[in-house]
């Protein structure tokens, strides 16, 4: 049986209760079909205006129909989510668990074996583009020491016009002006609406936590492994291997990469101290803390990223805490129970699949020299 972790991964074939693809424009050409994606040239005043890359119109029109109950599933994925983590106004990084509980919505109807809801399907898209808004900020706060204004509606519709969030790689945002204010009130309102969803709101929290903190340990293992691969080129010099794997792009996909210039300079103390604030960032969140051993896996990383041991050692070390991670994530997506957890094998296969590019080759072929 494959892991759910897995397909979730492999998978880029599904589709809604309506027929529309999950992934819309970012399916695969070979699981599209004529008129799948209906693009047009976007009208909105500002950076998007009569942008080169055009907007999802077909994506907007699904969008729109299904709005109220969009709204009110966000509405009740933040509401669920204040109930486990109280704050008094939101900040960036729980608007950001917020939206990624949204875009693990359909996944939570898929592998219970059910149709995917159009409403589902399109907050899913609409909390993609929310997430990368809420981590460019993080980033940015940790970077170049930005202070986020109070967070409203206003002024999240006026740092993503600034930041460029409303651009993407090939696609603009397709939400008008008013569309944005109405749905970032949602998540910041100081009046939340208790909205409703037509699921167990706990299970699809305790699903929407370990997709949640999967993400940031897939984040914070690259970016360890980023480390690993400077240190090998200051000890030996740069190769095609070892340029191949850096120049993996970041994972997962909607995140950016944070590291300082010099890498290998940075001695194991400074390491582990910057590894740490990072698995800091794995809160749990699942009603039953069902999630709470993914953060001790976090810290678990950033111990070893501060141990000073050799490259090859520590990306060991870290591939072993990784098959941890993925068992009690595919554990926390089937909501079973700790013994059942037991029986979840994860093999280096498994755990190669996972990620965009793998270094236990170059280590095999390095240990064979």
């Amino acid at each position: 049986m494959t892991l759910r972790v897995v397909r979730m991964v492999e998978e880029q074939f599904h589709r809604d209760v309506e027929g529309r693809p999950i992934r819309e424009g970012r399916t695969p050409a070979e699981f599209l079909r004529d008129g799948d994606i209906e693009y047009k040239t976007c009208p909105y005043a500002g950076s998007r205006f009569q942008h080169e890359n055009p907007m999802n119109a077909s994506a907007l029109r699904q969008t729109g129909a299904h709005w109220d109950e969009l709204c009110d599933a966000l509405a009740l994925l933040r509401a669920a989510y204040e109930r486990v983590c109280p704050v008094d106004e939101p900040g960036i990084l729980d608007i950001w668990r917020v939206s990624q509980l949204g875009s693990a919505l359909p996944w939570f109807y898929i592998f219970d074996g059910k149709p995917v809801p159009a409403y589902a399907a399109a907050l899913a898209k609409a909390t993609l583009g929310m997430g990368i808004w809420a981590q460019r900020m993080f980033v940015d706060t940790i970077t170049k020491g930005f202070t986020p204004p109070p967070l409203t509606a206003e002024s999240i519709l006026e740092l993503a016009e600034a930041s460029g969030t409303l651009i993407g790689e090939t696609e603009v945002c397709s939400g008008g002006d008013k569309m944005l204010l109405k749905f970032f009130d949602v998540l910041v309102t100081k009046t939340p609406a208790p909205g409703r969803i037509d699921a167990d709101p706990a299970a699809v929290l305790r699903f929407g936590a370990h997709y949640a903190n999967f993400k940031l340990l897939v984040w914070i293992y690259y970016l360890a492994r980023r480390f690993i691969y400077a240190d090998l080129v200051a000890a030996g010099g740069d190769s095609a291997a070892l340029a191949e794997l850096r120049d993996c792009p970041v994972e997962p996909r909607d995140f950016f990469i944070v590291e300082p210039a010099d890498a290998a300079d940075v001695i194991p103390a400074q390491r582990l101290g910057w590894f740490k604030t990072l698995a800091d960032l794995v809160v749990p969140i699942a009603p039953d803390a069902s999630d709470l051993p993914l953060r001790d896996l976090a810290f678990e990383m950033a111990t070893v990223m501060g141990q000073g041991l050799a490259p090859a050692a520590t990306w060991q070390r870290l591939d072993t805490i990784f098959g941890a991670v993925v068992a009690r994530v595919e554990q926390g997506f089937r909501g079973a129970g700790q013994e059942a957890g037991r029986h979840i094998v994860v093999t280096a296969e498994i755990r190669d699949a996972l990620v965009g590019a793998s270094p236990r080759s170059l280590f095999a072929t390095m240990t064979r020299v």
